[in-house]
């Protein structure tokens, strides 16, 4: 029941302030009076709503609007529900505790459950265990062996393919490095018997890039040659010796003497464009540094002496002996085709050939009497002249 405030006997109180809350004001003697003033008046209006209720005038009908409310209002004391008037003031009945104790029993029961699954699954662990041929411990301390040796025995494998595979690389690389510097070997045969050469089958083959001399009679050829670099001079051979030619020959048809094999090494002056040609052929110049590593009883057919100063020009020594005939022909032919390019770029007239050329060469020329100049190149060039200015008879070989 709320308090009026307008009334000055009663006390107006929150509706939010508790009980508790008033119990702990400090009240004043006189808010102590109206206080007890209000809760008899409270308690003297649900006493007269109790009686209205359980005895109600039943028999008089209702006067006015007032005397209905009258009537009707005391009942407002059956809208809260008992239990909830004694909620906290009465003691715990019988079916609490039966709740109580139901709820702790289906802790236990549902523990109960739990602990017999897990002895279940031992159990069947231990059954399983059981039924092997070999417990469980000792399988696995095995397996664990056996994967262990396997896994050695790979590593092992794999550390030996390794091994294995890099001597096989250097293997490769030391081969390699010797067919690089060795040359390839090549099958000579000596013929027993000389074949008749006829002189008048050949004409005399004139190098741009190798001045005339007279060919001194055949001599030994020394086993090292030494070669005299110069500018201004043109060095002179030493040693090499081609064959020996007679100043003069009747003009017959009949065969010539033949030719001597040529033993010793030949410096030839090649451009570097020519080495792809050269290894085609068969013909591996080898470094003179790299001598040594070549085997005993097999010298190269090239050896590559130097080159020239702006590096277009290569100094190459040819072992005509250990050439083969198909060696010999291309070899000639690759000549051939520099004289061509020199006649052809020279300004000069063809019987200028035999005088000082240009630009002298880098080491001594030899010429080489067992080429064979196609007839175009025949053609292109004048013949070589003597030492008397006149050009030779057909039976004669004067060489360069």
């Amino acid at each position: 029941m709320d308090v009026d405030p307008n009334n000055e006997t009663s006390l107006f109180v929150p509706r939010y302030t508790s009980r508790k809350q008033l119990g702990r004001l400090q009240l004043t003697s006189e808010e102590e009076l109206i206080a007890t003033q209000v809760s008899d008046r409270i308690a003297q209006s649900l006493t007269s709503d109790h009686i209205g209720a359980l005895f109600p005038d039943v028999d008089a009908p209702f006067q006015s609007a007032e005397d209905a409310v009258n009537k009707l209002l005391p009942y407002h004391i059956f809208q809260h529900p008992r239990e909830d008037l004694g909620k906290g003031k009465s003691k715990a009945t019988e079916k609490d505790l039966l709740r109580q104790e139901i709820a702790e029993t289906k802790f236990a029961l549902e523990c109960f459950k739990r602990k017999k699954a897990l002895h279940d699954r031992l159990r069947r662990a231990r059954t399983r265990s059981s039924q092997r041929n070999v417990p469980d411990d000792q399988g696995y301390f095995l397996a664990q062996a056996v994967l262990d040796a396997d896994r050695k025995e790979t590593s092992s494998l794999t550390s030996q393919l390794r091994n294995a595979r890099a001597e096989l690389d250097k293997i490769e690389r030391e081969k390699r490095l010797a067919t690089l510097a060795a040359r390839p070997t090549y099958a000579t045969h000596q013929p027993t018997t000389s074949t008749p050469v006829y002189g008048h089958h050949y004409r005399a083959y004139q190098y741009p890039y190798a001045p005339p001399y007279t060919v001194a009679p055949q001599m030994q050829m020394a086993s090292t040659s030494t070669y005299t670099l110069s500018t201004a001079n043109y060095p002179t051979p030493v040693a090499p010796s081609l064959a020996y030619t007679p100043a003069h020959s009747p003009p017959s048809l009949a065969p010539a003497a033949p030719l001597p094999q040529i033993t010793g090494a030949i410096p030839v002056q090649l451009p570097v464009s020519s080495l792809p040609t050269l290894h085609a052929l068969g013909i591996i110049p080898v470094p003179a540094n790299s001598l040594s590593q070549v085997p005993a009883g097999q010298p190269p057919p090239a050896i590559l002496r130097g080159s020239s100063a702006n590096g277009t020009q290569l100094n190459l020594e040819i072992n005509v002996s250990l050439l083969q005939a198909a060696q010999m022909s291309g070899l000639a032919l690759v000549l051939n085709s520099i004289m061509r390019g020199s006649t052809t770029s020279t300004t000069s007239p063809a019987s200028s050939i035999s005088t000082t050329p240009t630009v002298p060469p880098t080491a001594t020329p030899v010429a080489s009497p067992y080429l064979i100049p196609p007839q175009s190149a025949r053609g292109d060039c004048a013949p070589p002249l003597t030492n008397n200015g006149t050009p030779p008879d057909k039976g004669t070989n004067p060489g360069v």
